[in-house]
């Protein structure tokens, strides 16, 4: 297994944010396909085609929230098992472990540091390498 998932979706309504993240990763690894979502609703017509190692989700957007899209994923063949980090700007610190028992391997909160975001993913991607 790589240290870092090669194709990862980033799912966020905030424009911005998709471009921070984009810049980000595509900085530090030159190998990473990564595409970005404005909605879980986007992501799940395009999952099929999108085939994600990793999912950064945004906790809140209009059109449902992370743990709603993580639950619908839950049944759908196409995402069964692939592993996502929450993004968020409302969490409070206490509510990590509330979040990883929804089955995130992380939690990312916004702001973020977009220099650091890429070892930040990697250690959350090893910490899951080292579980299976």
């Amino acid at each position: 297994m790589s240290e870092f998932p090669e194709r990862v979706v980033c799912i966020d309504d905030d424009i911005d944010l998709r471009q921070l993240v984009r810049v980000s990763l595509e900085e530090a690894e030159e190998d990473i396909v990564l595409v970005t979502c404005g909605s879980g609703e986007e992501f799940i017509a395009r999952i099929r085609e999108l085939q994600p190692d990793l999912i950064l989700l945004d906790m809140l957007m209009p059109d449902m929230s992370g743990p709603d899209l993580m639950e619908k994923l839950r049944d759908m063949p196409d995402a069964t098992g692939v592993p996502f980090i929450f993004l968020t700007g409302k969490a409070k610190l206490v509510m990590t472990d509330h979040y990883k028992a929804l089955g995130a391997i992380g939690v990312i909160h916004k702001p973020f540091d977009p220099v650091e975001l890429p070892n930040v993913i990697r250690e959350m991607w090893a910490t899951r390498l080292g579980a299976e």
